[in-house]
């Protein structure tokens, strides 16, 4: 008798997993449809493909309890043409003050239609290096979730999000995902009493004197526009040592400090799962910077290179969100209508820490989860039409990008 209650036991629990694995996709799919829950008129502009991004430097200076960003870019780029004006995408609602080059200024306009044409003093020549500077200011559109204020536990907070047409709502830029910025430096002004959160490692945070200070980050791996990110609230701090000599590098981690026992406590499973993946497939992309997370009021997480934005802290959320930095940050589809690539990857990898943890029956009752959930409903391909591809909700279908690309 206790054996037979043993296996229906272990069967009810099987159905539950079951159950809760394509939910759990589901929960991801919805937090990771970022900038739009409708179709967005946005594809990757053409005004945009005659130069080549290189480098940018981002000063930006937010206040947690103001919905505003002033912000100062300076782009290198190359010619990929012989080139007399210069587009970046930037949202309507940000006001450019000045652009200049070598000190030069120089005259631009914003078109209306979310662009900023800059006109050049001569023509570029094909393959000539050269670096443009903008500053600009303002409240970003209010129908983006692009760029985010919150507070947790009376405390203001602010967050970026630009997956997938979210970045020119905060700072110009070019929204290609064939273009990627080849090395960045992030500075954040903001008051003292917070902590700053970007891509890359901490180079120095510098008191201000006058109740501000400025933390400085750099990036120097490849990365498109959507994955670089800026968080600041009242963190704490606390961090993991991760990898394996000589690709040993810290997973820092930033957590409200009500809550950091609890989440110390959760994120204790992510060297483990670190270990599996580095096993499976190569040492961690950015072993020479940092891992980490950064806390803020999404329902799910998003996979920002080097430190993941975190609004839960499951297993499997964990597990997802670290897979992206293999598969969507160092490896980045082309298009948008190959998101299944950057997803079921790692849907599926958070599949295989089940196998790992939890054994085999836990694995074969999670991918029948995933296979019920695909043929609860006829049709749909893995690989999106040009009209889906414009539709966030079609990109983060949990259905078809997650569970059927897993």
């Amino acid at each position: 008798m206790k054996k037979i209650y043993l296996l229906l036991a272990l069967s009810l629990s099987g159905i539950g997993f079951a159950q809760s694995s394509s939910s759990q996709n589901h929960q991801i799919a919805e937090a990771e449809r970022k900038s739009a829950v409708k179709k967005i008129n946005f594809r990757n502009n053409p005004n945009t493909e005659n130069y080549d991004v290189t480098y940018h430097r981002l000063r930006f200076e937010v206040n947690p309890s103001n919905y505003y960003v002033k912000g100062n870019v300076t782009t290198y780029y190359r010619a990929k043409t012989n080139m007399s004006t210069v587009t970046f995408d930037l949202a309507d609602e940000l006001t450019v003050s000045s652009v200049k080059q070598r000190n030069t200024s120089l005259s631009f306009t914003q078109n209306g239609t979310n662009e900023l044409v800059i006109n050049l003093p001569a023509v570029q020549n094909t393959n000539v290096l050269d670096s443009l500077t903008i500053v600009y200011e303002g409240a970003p559109p209010a129908q983006s979730d692009g760029f985010n204020t919150y507070t947790h536990a009376g405390n203001p907070g602010l967050y970026t999000l630009s997956e997938p047409f979210g970045a020119r709502d905060w700072w110009p830029c070019k929204q290609d995902l064939n273009d990627k910025i080849e090395n960045l430096d992030v500075f954040i002004k903001t008051g003292s009493q917070y902590v700053s959160v970007a891509n890359g490692v901490q180079i120095s945070s510098v008191n201000n004197g006058d109740g501000t200070k400025t933390t400085h980050f750099r990036h120097g791996y490849p990365i498109p526009a959507y994955l670089v990110a800026i968080a600041v609230t009242n963190y704490t701090i606390f961090t993991q040592q991760a990898g394996t000599a000589p690709h040993t590098f810290p997973i820092v981690n930033y957590i409200y400090p009500e809550s950091q026992a609890v989440v110390q406590n959760d994120l204790a499973v992510t060297v483990p799962i670190m270990n599996l993946f580095e096993q499976l497939f190569e040492t961690y992309p950015f072993a020479n910077e940092k891992y980490g997370h950064a806390q803020c009021s999404l329902p799910g997480g998003m996979e920002h290179t080097t430190v993941s934005f975190m609004g839960s802290f499951g297993r499997d959320l964990i597990a997802h969100e670290l897979a992206h930095q293999w598969f969507g940050d160092k490896i980045t589809c082309g298009s948008w209508k190959d998101i299944w690539l950057n997803e079921g990857f790692a849907s599926y990898l958070a599949g295989l820490v089940i196998e790992d943890m939890d054994g085999a029956t836990n694995f074969n009752s999670w991918k029948s989860g995933l296979i019920n959930n695909i043929t609860s409903q006829p049709g749909g391909a893995v690989y999106l039409t040009d009209s889906e591809a414009l539709d966030a909700g079609r990109i983060f279908s949990s259905r078809l990008s997650y569970d059927k690309g897993a």
